[in-house]
């Protein structure tokens, strides 16, 4: 089976399949010419092929994204709209850091946040029963009035720099939508 992609101006074919001689996943990526009229890949584009490991469906995945996007580059807005505060500054926040185990979230309320405006959710440093961490939630509605708490997590942030601080946020909270958008795939949700 082949799944074909095309505009007015490009195309693509994508075969995958199981490798002969193995348990890999073997990837072939080319365009019409590479084909013949039973929609078969023919010996230069076997040629080009590339091999993931059994199971390893994201790296597969992944690389075939990656050429889709290179090849279909028009069709492909990289808008990532996202929010950093501080709601206290750099030398706050490690002070605080340091008496986290003898505060509450009532004290300092929210430290920073990371919001990410494209998928909805956003994350707080907050102190939560005594610990550092990160308090997960996501937005209820397209206006960003409502949102639900979701989760905390215990973590130690990099306070070497505001910039340190916000990817290490970032990251942490791209983890977690990625988690989240799994999670609700596997259990038939839309996401």
């Amino acid at each position: 089976m082949v799944l074909y992609i095309y505009d007015d101006d490009d195309e693509l074919l994508i075969w995958a399949c199981e490798a002969r001689s193995s348990d890999d996943i073997m990837l072939v990526i080319a365009d019409r010419s590479c084909a013949d009229i039973n929609d078969m890949f023919n010996d230069i584009a076997w040629k080009s092929a590339k091999y993931f490991k059994y199971e390893d469906y994201n790296s597969a995945v992944n690389y075939a994204f990656n050429v889709i996007k290179k090849s279909f580059s028009k069709h492909f807005t990289e808008d990532y709209v996202v929010r950093f505060k501080m709601h206290k500054n750099l030398n706050e926040i490690k002070r605080i850091s340091l008496d986290a185990k003898d505060l509450e979230y009532e004290d300092y309320y929210d430290l920073a946040t990371f919001e990410d405006i494209n998928n909805l959710y956003f994350c707080d440093l907050i102190i939560d029963n005594g610990n550092l961490g990160l308090r997960y939630s996501k937005y209820t509605d397209d206006i960003r009035d409502d949102y639900e708490n979701l989760s905390f997590e215990k973590w130690n942030p990099d306070l070497t720099s505001n910039t340190t601080l916000m990817l290490g946020m970032q990251n942490k909270l791209k983890d977690f939508i990625d988690a989240q958008i799994d999670y609700e795939i596997d259990m038939g949700m839309s996401v």
